[in-house]
């Protein structure tokens, strides 16, 4: 497996995210970037994989069948947790009102 150093300035309430999927030549990555570099779009992972000369990012767009799995920093899952209970609670009052 190769792991690829992201120079990530995270902020500790924002966390990283690694993403660990297998190459053309069939090698496995490991990139960690911070969790506002990275989405999911068009069946695709989406992440920021560095910079050119002139400072522009370098995305890199990797389907989700190559994609083995994508670890996130538990305070962002724990605040994604939180936020989806409070709607469904505050969805619960409605209806029993």
């Amino acid at each position: 497996m190769v792991d690829i150093d992201i120079d990530t300035d995270t902020e500790p309430e924002l966390g990283t995210a690694t993403i660990v999927y297998e190459t053309p030549g069939e090698n496995d990555e490991r990139v960690t970037v911070d969790n506002d570099r990275i989405a999911y779009f068009q069946d695709h992972w989406l992440f920021a994989y560095g910079t050119d000369e002139d400072g522009n990012d370098i995305v890199r767009r990797v389907p989700k069948e190559r994609v083995h799995y994508i670890e996130r920093s538990v305070e962002e899952i724990e605040e994604t947790f939180e936020s989806g209970l409070e709607k469904a609670k505050g969805k619960l009052e409605e209806l029993r009102d």
